[in-house]
């Protein structure tokens, strides 16, 4: 574990000072871990590693929130999966990685792989996480190798930190490097978002970043969306401000070089596998399409790149 830990907090006899809504972000790493274990234990997905994050038995969700589970891991897949198994040396970095698998699953599917995997988030989730993989031999065994798994505590706002932790993990700054943020970037506020991104495309030299989240908060259905969230004490503090495709290519410009967008419902029409959504759309009974189309169409994908890493959708 590198960076400040609550372990620390505890040895020193203090307890770390959190906000509220902070605690209310944290709560969705929570969120996101219920909503695919269940997706990955009724078959949308392979992944006998999500499991083992959670202490409780999956909990039952509505077939809308499964699919769209899926699209969700389907598309970062589409992406992560050809870049790890290509040749050569490559890092992932995994910004508010929360009780995220991938790393596992993907040690575990390739397991000649050349790559470097880093996640990054909150000291209290880092501690949870870490605490989660020392009593589970399996993940245990798989993360054990530091010069191919490493976890952060650091708040994404403090860069100065977070370059700090890099440099002193010997990150490297030239290899192709895919940076991850899932519905992470949204709960900043603007310029902190856009400040992350903009060191992210300067520090890494070859480099992808793979961005997910909600946008169009003005609509009716947007309105209703955001005002479900935030009942929550989750306050999505960018979404007015990268709301549209075209905000979104402004935070992420001139730091990457290209950037493609698409709404989570194109994605599900246009690029996901055909024989694989017709085996997804076997697993349960579903007649919520108008629902469906609108909720897929207030969810994006930003993938922006620079230097020699050329990667798409």
């Amino acid at each position: 574990v590198h960076g400040d830990s609550k372990y620390q907090y505890i040895m020193e006899g203090k307890k770390p000072k959190i906000s509220y809504t902070d605690l209310a972000v944290q709560e969705t790493s929570n969120e996101a871990l219920t909503s695919k274990s269940y997706a990955a234990s009724i078959g949308y997905f392979d992944d006998p590693f999500i499991k083992m994050m959670s202490k409780s038995k999956p909990k039952k969700m509505y077939p809308i929130i499964n699919r769209g589970t899926w699209v969700r891991v389907h598309s970062y897949r589409r992406v992560l999966e050809p870049f790890i198994a290509a040749e050569g040396f490559k890092q992932v970095i995994s910004l508010g990685a929360g009780m995220d698998s991938t790393f596992f699953y993907l040690r575990n599917k390739y397991p000649t792989a050349k790559f470097r995997y880093i996640e990054v988030d909150f000291p209290e989730i880092v501690t949870k996480k870490v605490g989660v993989m020392e009593k589970n031999p399996a993940l245990a065994k798989l993360k054990e190798d530091p010069t191919c798994y490493s976890i952060i505590s650091c708040d994404l706002r403090e860069l100065e930190r977070l370059n700090e932790e890099f440099v002193k993990l010997k990150v490297d700054k030239t290899a192709p490097t895919l940076i991850m943020t899932e519905c992470v970037l949204v709960y900043m506020d603007p310029k902190s978002s856009k400040d992350l991104v903009q060191w992210c495309g300067t520090y890494f030299e070859n480099s992808a970043l793979l961005n997910y989240e909600m946008i169009n908060p003005s609509d009716s259905f947007g309105k209703v969306m955001v005002s479900n969230i935030e009942e929550r004490g989750c306050k999505l503090l960018g979404i007015y401000e990268y709301g549209t495709f075209e905000q979104q290519k402004g935070r992420v410009l001139p730091a990457f070089s290209k950037v493609e967008i698409t709404t989570l419902l194109e994605y599900y029409t246009k690029y996901a596998d055909k024989a694989e959504k017709a085996r997804v759309e076997k697993i349960e009974f579903f007649d919520e399409y108008e629902e469906w189309n609108m909720l897929l169409s207030h969810y994006c994908l930003v993938l922006a790149t620079k230097g020699t890493v050329a990667i798409t959708f």
